[in-house]
């Protein structure tokens, strides 16, 4: 992850700038607390540990114990892998666990199946966990969705996992909407990330403030799932036929 993070920002992997070393440290963090969150039995369970490893240091340690849950990434810069050492986990048959003799095997399925099933990617930005949580119950089956609370948090995300659509809340604090959208559009490359507006209003002012600003189109937080859900769909449809 250290080597795919530095990648992404410009950096030789085998430096170990200290820019570099909290941007993984961050980037690493969040992730661990998404993928918790994922796996109902690993709520009472808390990180009490982090290490950001060499490849030859995370393979020797590897080598020596066995991961009970095992996770392999494509970042579009380089592979990396999440591993959960925890025995009790065993039991409830979470996944494959890679292992050395079965790590190319396993490998060669995830792009298979990534090949054959590519999910394009949401970020949803909105400061309700409600909203966030809704969103991704509605879409999560069929497209790849994240979340982030603030302006702030989706220009990490984008950075680091660029999304095919954003669902941008129009109204949140600090950094509104309209703050992430010109930023987005300032810079060569994510001037070309589709965006579309999640907003409570519909007077014509409001929406004629919103459509100023030429996003993919907007959404109106009050319609139902089913209609939210019909759109997007459109949308991707239109934009991959």
């Amino acid at each position: 992850m250290l080597s795919t993070i530095g990648k992404m920002m410009g950096f030789q992997s085998d430096k170990m700038d200290i820019m570099l070393v909290n941007a993984t440290r961050y980037a690493a963090s969040q992730f661990v607390w998404r993928v918790m969150g994922r796996f109902p039995s690993m709520e009472p369970y808390e990180m009490v540990e982090e290490n950001l490893l060499t490849y030859e240091q995370f393979r020797e340690m590897f080598e020596k114990k066995k991961p009970q849950v095992s996770l392999l990434f494509d970042t579009n810069e380089g592979y990396f892998s999440y591993c959960v050492f925890a025995p009790h986990l065993l039991k409830s048959g979470i996944g494959t666990p890679l292992m050395v003799k079965n790590e190319m095997r396993e490998t060669e399925k995830y792009l298979l199946n990534r090949k054959l099933d590519p999910k394009q990617k949401i970020l949803v930005v909105d400061d309700s966990m409600t909203i966030r949580m809704g969103m991704r119950r509605l879409l999560a089956g069929k497209y790849e969705v994240s979340e982030v609370d603030s302006g702030t948090a989706a220009i990490r995300a984008i950075t680091l996992d660029r999304p095919d659509l954003i669902l941008l809340d129009y109204e949140m604090p600090v950094c509104d909407g309209s703050h992430v959208f010109e930023m987005l559009r300032s810079e060569k490359e994510f001037e070309d990330i589709p965006v579309i507006f999640l907003t409570s209003r519909d007077d014509p002012e409001s929406v004629r403030k919103v459509l100023s600003l030429k996003p993919e189109g907007y959404l109106l937080k009050y319609l139902k799932p089913a209609d939210i859900k019909n759109r997007i769909d459109e949308f991707f449809n239109k934009m991959n036929g």
